[in-house]
């Protein structure tokens, strides 16, 4: 056994191919899963800019924009698999499992070379077997299901590809002299700063170095401040743009929210409640879920808040006592509490918890496992035999490991599409806002109105501030001739995003199907005088001056629509259908039917319809 440790410790690339397998065979029977309505419509289903793939568009990619989240490096990885998988989200999930076994990879090389740093008077087949179980632990933990199957989550990834690629060149780096040490640490910074284009919540990476440095040794921050003062500096100022750049987006896109508690205490403890909610997620959980919901108790000195409180300062004071004993207690607790500050709503972010959210902090998890396996592994005792110990600690890792996998491949499942999703969702946590939201949004897009209605209220009701589904309401309100109602709803939704362009046009509708004219007609060409290149908005004022019986104006739009969009058959067919109807013209009539069959050629049934049309005509 030890001469077949020592072989794989001596290559490292034989851990590969089943860490690979086990990390990429967990999700084959995820390959068939559907877009959800979960973001993926709006970053993949409906996004003009991944649609091409060239370098004006790369550099739109790149650009700042206003009101978007800032993640273009995962942007950039969905126009590369629109170039090749068009919308078939099978492609995307083959793309998002690849990081992951990456990801998996750089978790064993990391995990290796740290045990080896912080773990100094054990064996090198001790650090290889805390490698060995850690990331077979980490590439089958259940919890990462939602970085992996979600493809909105692609960014999860990315970032954790990037992040463990960069921290790994750190740890090899700072061993090394000269000429090699700065390519090492230049490498470093090249992949934190991809880990922070992939998801910007990697800002967190210089402290993580320091952590390490104050691990390794106490004394030795001055020194390493001293003979890295240039690398530093260099992380901390892309950490301070990149901070500046996420809260800008964030307060941009409304992505920062009212604290959750009334009092300086109570935001304390949602603080709280949500670092041990997500120790919780790593350790404890069986429900895993797209959406989770809890409460804090009140008043703030109630008796469970007093023991989770205790609980926490106990952790930390065993982290701080270990950093005698075992430095490597003191570096997980820390580095899971860093990369989880982004999440913990010290800024306050509209999700509380979510399985995503610790997929880089779980790197300490699997260290503490991987550490807790292997001292068993190699634990004797007189009264037992030599490889007692070996045998039951391999026997109850493989229960973990085979349990874990069990709920991966079981929660891929549930990721099958919209609804399986929400409805799993919403019946383990009832009270969660984006549970309820969604599958609002589900019944929404099947026409069942009354059950939108049910779930969406309920949305609204945990989160009054949630302009969505007001939005949602107001629509669904609408549809089912309950003018009031969804007037109300859509007026909140637009108070509280007055600059968001659909709130607008879903009033203009609204006015329109209750014929106020004259308030749909001023909301469309306001959105005009700041947008007059958007066909859609164009067509909508065409098709209300039509509905008005002003067909001139209705023609002028419709001829403007035709020239921003000249591929689209619907302003041509319009055209058509007024000269024909109302103007009584035959012959316009049979030029616009006409140039919409030319210019559309893929609108095969519509085009079908207006060659009939046109044989009427000329008869």
């Amino acid at each position: 056994m030890k001469q077949n440790i020592s072989i794989f410790r001596k290559s490292s690339l034989v851990v590969f191919f089943p860490l690979i397998l086990l990390s990429g065979g967990l999700y084959l029977n995820s390959l068939n899963n559907t877009f959800t309505n979960w973001d993926d419509i709006g970053l993949i289903l409906n996004n003009q800019r991944i649609r091409i793939l060239d370098w004006q568009n790369i550099k739109e990619i790149f650009a700042l924009k206003k009101a978007s989240t800032y993640q273009p490096i995962r942007m950039l990885s969905y126009a590369v698999d629109y170039y090749f998988w068009k919308l078939n989200p099978m492609g995307y999930r083959i793309t998002n499992i690849i990081f992951y076994m990456l990801t998996c990879i750089m978790v064993f090389l990391t995990l290796k070379i740290l045990s080896t740093h912080l773990r100094e008077k054990v064996s090198g087949d001790s650090h290889f077997r805390v490698a060995l179980f850690g990331s077979l632990i980490f590439a089958a933990h259940p919890v990462h299901v939602e970085a992996v199957t979600w493809l909105a989550a692609r960014k999860e990834v990315l970032q954790g590809f990037f992040f463990f690629l960069s921290l790994y060149l750190y740890l090899k780096g700072r061993e090394e002299r000269g000429k090699n040490r700065a390519i090492y640490l230049s490498l470093v910074l090249f992949s934190f700063l991809l880990a922070i284009l992939s998801k910007p919540s990697a800002v967190v990476f210089p402290a993580v170095i320091l952590l390490y440095e104050l691990t390794r040794k106490k004394d030795s921050i001055i020194m390493f401040l001293r003979s890295h003062w240039f690398f530093f500096t260099l992380a901390v100022i892309l950490s301070g743009i990149f901070t500046f750049v996420l809260m800008k987006v964030m307060l941009d896109s409304g992505g920062i929210k009212p604290y959750y508690g009334k009092t300086f205490l109570e935001n304390g403890l949602v603080v709280l409640y949500a670092f041990l909610r997500s120790i919780k997620l790593l350790s404890f959980t069986v429900n895993y879920s797209a959406a989770y919901s809890f409460s804090i108790p009140l008043p703030v000195y109630h008796i469970k808040n007093i023991i989770f409180t205790s609980i926490t300062i106990a952790l930390f004071v065993l982290s701080f006592w270990s950093l005698k004993r075992t430095r490597a207690i003191f570096f997980s607790l820390f580095f899971f509490l860093i990369t989880m500050l982004p999440f913990l709503n010290i800024i306050p972010i509209i999700t509380l918890l979510a399985d995503r959210y610790v997929f880089i902090a779980s790197f300490s998890y699997v260290f503490l496992l991987g550490i807790l396996f292997d001292r068993f592994y190699h634990y004797n005792h007189k009264r037992f035999s030599w490889n007692f110990f070996k045998i039951l600690s391999l026997s109850i890792f493989l229960f973990l490991l085979i349990g874990y996998s069990y709920m991966t491949v079981y929660q891929n499942t549930i990721w099958r599409n919209s609804y399986t999703l929400w409805a799993d969702a919403v019946e383990k946590n009832p009270e969660s806002n984006t549970a309820n939201a969604l599958m609002g949004v589900v019944y929404m897009e099947l026409g069942m109105d009354e059950e939108a209605v049910k779930y969406l209220e309920k949305a609204v009701q945990i989160l009054p501030y949630d302009y969505q589904s007001r939005n949602n309401l107001g629509i669904v309100y609408g549809r089912m001739g309950q003018p009031e109602k969804a007037l109300k709803e859509l007026a909140i939704a637009h108070y509280l995003q007055p600059d968001n362009d659909h709130i607008k046009i879903n009033l203009s509708i609204l006015f329109q199907r209750q014929k106020e004219y004259q308030k749909a007609e001023e909301i469309l060409k306001g959105l005009i005088s700041k947008n007059g290149n958007n066909a859609n908005l164009r067509y909508r004022l065409a098709m209300l001056y039509k509905e008005m019986g002003q067909d001139e104006m209705a023609i002028s739009e419709l001829r403007k629509t035709s020239e921003l969009a000249p591929h689209i058959i619907n302003p041509y067919e319009e055209l058509g259908n007024i000269y024909a109807s109302k103007l009584n013209d035959r012959e316009k009539a049979i030029y616009y039917y006409s140039k919409g069959i030319e210019m559309a050629p893929k609108a095969k049934e519509r085009i079908e319809e207006l060659r009939w049309i046109i044989q009427d005509l000329e008869r």
